[in-house]
């Protein structure tokens, strides 16, 4: 048995026979990461596991931000490194310098799902596009702040229209810090509301160069942005999620610059056709009010008073005209209906009733008797006809109901 005295030199003695193995010193393996924690902004901290065992791991600032993506809980990933003991702590680790996404984790499927996803979310939706300013005062741009590509958007610009200013928000293009530092831009340019338009440009690169841009918090960035957004990621084969998300796609840089200001000179053009057609529908509207006023200046009402009275003399007699037509039309009219209701008034005179051999009975104020109720035996009644009266006395009365005597 050999005695290591202490703790520290146990460790030591563990950590120098990691060290002097082969085959822990360059190894590989796959697992999922869980737990993932960077710290103070440097080093990250994570563990690796499968179905049956777990390893801490480290990766440290220099080769974290080697990384073309950002490790998240749940991940596959193939982790490169060395198998190592923190002293202090007895803790066994896997030093990570490399990690790569596998299985579910392939570039390609994460950009399917993270399409479909936000595809039903509506974040492509034409609807939501908000239209390009014809005459921006000041453009946005984020991208690198030196190279190629701000290069060619400050060139393009210049030369179709020198006039209008162009605001740079440096940004890294390529990395982990690429949909941080693109957010942060887009944040910027809306909060201060300091441009009209803003471009997001990077130039030419691989799938993995760009997948950056493949980032679900920059696509919802650039929905969200009440500026208008064009997108300008690589070449014309390359296409990103936020290509789906910005409001117009540029196959280029250049092509942005091209589509972001009109050229000048296509502008003075069209002022100076839109002047000229001005030009044209101005005079022929003073040239149409000239020939009107000619005709009125030339008009006789103006040189003799009497032509325009006797003009409206003419129209008085032809109203008065339609006016006895209207009143003899209605006067016949209203006399037909008068006629027709005399003879149906006539009709129902009980005189002409009389005429026919027929009588009524009255009581000696006049009143009509109705009804055998209304008189008694004894009682004088009239009898009227058409040329006078008879006075008589009621001996006896019937009941046609009963047939009976009133009086029995």
């Amino acid at each position: 048995m050999y005695d290591f005295e202490s703790v520290s030199r146990l460790n030591g003695y563990i950590k120098q026979s990691l060290q002097d193995n082969p085959y822990l010193a360059d190894i590989s393996v796959v697992g999922e990461i869980s737990q993932y924690t960077v710290v103070g902004g440097k080093h990250a901290y994570f563990s690796l596991k499968d179905d049956q065992a777990v390893i801490s791991c480290a990766i440290f600032q220099g080769y974290r931000n080697q990384l073309k993506f950002t490790p998240e809980q749940g991940m596959k990933v193939k982790v490169f490194g060395s198998i190592d003991i923190y002293s202090p702590r007895g803790l066994l680790q896997l030093i990570a310098t490399r990690i790569e996404e596998i299985g579910s984790g392939d570039l390609h499927e994460q950009f399917n799902k993270l399409f479909e996803k936000l595809q039903k979310e509506g974040l492509f939706d034409p609807a939501h596009k908000k239209p390009i300013p014809i005459l921006p005062r000041r453009i946005g741009v984020i991208a690198s702040g030196s190279g190629k590509v701000i290069a060619d958007i400050v060139n393009t610009v210049r030369k179709r229209n020198p006039h209008h200013d162009i605001l740079l928000y440096p940004a890294s293009v390529q990395g982990a810090e690429c949909p941080p530092d693109v957010i942060r831009g887009l944040d910027y340019f809306n909060s201060e509301k300091n441009v009209d338009v803003i471009i997001v440009a990077r130039g030419g690169g691989s799938f993995e160069d760009l997948f950056c841009f493949n980032d679900e918090a920059m696509a919802r960035a650039v929905y969200a942005s009440e500026i208008p957004v064009i997108s300008a990621i690589g070449h014309e084969p390359d296409y990103t999620i936020i290509d789906y998300a910005a409001d117009v796609r540029a196959a280029t840089p250049t092509a942005a610059g091209e589509m972001v200001i009109a050229s000048y000179e296509d502008q003075k053009k069209e002022i100076d056709n839109l002047a000229l057609n001005l030009d044209i529908a101005i005079n022929s509207f003073v040239d149409s009010r000239r020939k009107a006023l000619e005709v009125y200046k030339n008009h006789k009402a103006l040189h003799s008073p009497a032509y325009y009275a006797m003009e409206q003399l003419a129209v008085v007699r032809e109203l008065r005209t339609r006016l006895d037509a209207a009143s003899v039309r209605i006067t016949g009219q209203k006399s037909s209906e008068l006629n027709e209701l005399k003879v149906r008034l006539e009709a129902l005179n009980p005189e002409n009733v009389l005429k026919r051999g027929y009588s009524y009975v009255c009581d000696k104020d006049g009143n009509a008797v109705e009804s055998v109720k209304g008189v008694n035996t004894g009682d004088s009644v009239n009898i009227m006809l058409s040329d006078g009266k008879l006075v008589t006395e009621i001996k006896k009365i019937e009941n046609k109901d009963d047939g009976g005597d009133k009086d029995a």
